[in-house]
């Protein structure tokens, strides 16, 4: 939602449209580009480099192989709030990925602002401007829309290949076929899915393999399931869960409520900023459905707490093995460095929650806190932020997608 305010003023910060730098380009691009990289030709480089060295100068990728530029998949973000902002401050510099239409049903001047100024993030690292349904940011313009529901942007006519489906009010395989319908060649669904089963789910690190099968649409889980799917893993195949149990400790969201106000239910109605809520959580069932191992094993309860970011997992599990606090820690760091990496992260310095605001790691495995009862009750903590970290998956997914999509062309 955009903010409510009497009079809204436009966000403006002038962007420079300035021409890019012809810039000659390295040799082994020329050598790239038809074997062009002697000196007898050094007129044909030249002109070779007139010619596309502006847009390489702007990062345009190289296609190697054909010895050509590498246009960049185009992307449509269905949904301006965090998970949204987060994907386009992630592509402001991408080599093969840029955000061509952005859609959403609040105020573009606000969330023009938004964008600017993020109290999480803090500034946007540009310039940020929006008139006319376009958002400038960074000398490129953007289309920015209006569209209510998947099939109300036309993606054919934007030009857009794939879409994020970040508003979490469509979350059925039925109704985001409405963007594979108005010319979307994928979707990813940057939540978890209404129904169980509905349609491919990935936690990235976890069955990557689903993407190969190439899916229209995919779904991401949650970001409790994505920091707690590969300690779950590692424990499991190190000393064996016969039943975990989770407490999700959640800092706040936009599903809060500011100050005491009905809502859905009882608990959900009281102010998010005054008090700790204890809150339902399907993470079990998203994880269950990912790695079946664990059907009937898994049940767990969230506590939202007034803290901006930063969130913990409290894990407990039952091993079949014996085990101690040296042997999981052991298990958890050879994971983090090698099974998982890039996607759990082992710490051992004392963090606090806002420590872990803008990692990218689904998960950080805090090895001071490990604890072990009667060789077979292990408790665990692993940190995660509100959707930093899920926005780079999000970010990963699209690239494999838009792999695949260069292959087929």
């Amino acid at each position: 939602m955009g903010p409510e305010t009497g009079g809204r003023t436009q966000t403006s910060v002038k962007t420079s449209h300035m021409t890019p730098p012809r810039v000659p380009l390295p040799k082994s691009t020329y050598r790239a580009v038809g074997g062009l990289g002697t000196p007898s030709s050094r007129t044909g480089l030249y002109q070779l480099a007139w010619l596309i060295g502006p847009a390489l100068a702007w990062g345009a990728p190289l296609d190697q192989s054909r010895g050509c530029l590498m246009s960049k998949t185009r992307i449509g973000l269905m949904g301006f709030g965090r998970i949204g902002r987060n994907v386009f401050r992630m592509l402001k510099d991408h080599d093969s990925l840029e955000v061509a239409a952005i859609s959403d049903i609040a105020d573009p001047t606000g969330l023009a602002y938004l964008l600017k100024y993020d109290s999480i993030y803090g500034r946007y690292p540009g310039d940020i401007d929006y008139a006319d349904g376009l958002l400038a940011a960074d000398g490129r313009s953007t289309r920015f829309l209006a569209a209510r529901a998947p099939g109300d942007a036309n993606w054919t006519e934007l030009g857009v290949d794939l879409v994020v489906e970040a508003t979490s009010r469509y979350r059925t395989a039925a109704a985001n076929q409405g963007h594979l319908d108005a010319g979307a060649k994928g979707v990813v669904l940057a939540s978890s899915p209404e129904t169980p089963g509905d349609m491919p789910m990935v936690l990235v690190g976890i069955n990557d393999h689903v993407l190969d099968q190439r899916p229209s649409l995919v779904a991401l889980g949650s970001n409790t399931s994505n920091a707690i799917a590969p300690v779950l893993r590692t424990l499991d195949n190190e000393f064996g869960i016969k039943r975990a149990f989770w407490t999700t400790v959640h800092a706040m969201s936009n599903s809060g409520r500011l100050a005491d106000v009905p809502s859905e239910g009882f608990r959900q109605s009281r102010a998010a900023g005054e008090n700790i809520i204890p809150e339902e959580t399907n993470s079990p069932d998203i994880v269950a459905q990912v790695m079946t191992e664990f059907e009937g094993k898994l049940s767990a309860v969230a506590l939202n707490v007034p803290v901006p970011d930063g969130s913990t997992v409290d894990l407990v599990t039952e091993v079949k093995k014996p085990a101690d606090v040296g042997t999981v820690n052991q298990a958890m760091k050879a994971a983090a460095e090698i099974t998982y990496q890039g996607i759990l992260e082992y710490v051992e310095d004392p963090i606090v929650s806002s420590d872990v605001k803008a990692s990218t790691y689904s998960g950080l495995f805090d090895s001071l806190s490990t604890m072990v009862m009667a060789d077979t009750m292990i408790k665990t903590i692993t940190w995660f932020n509100n959707g930093w970290a899920y926005s780079a998956r999000v970010i990963e997914v699209l690239e494999t997608m838009a792999a695949q999509l260069r292959e087929e062309n």
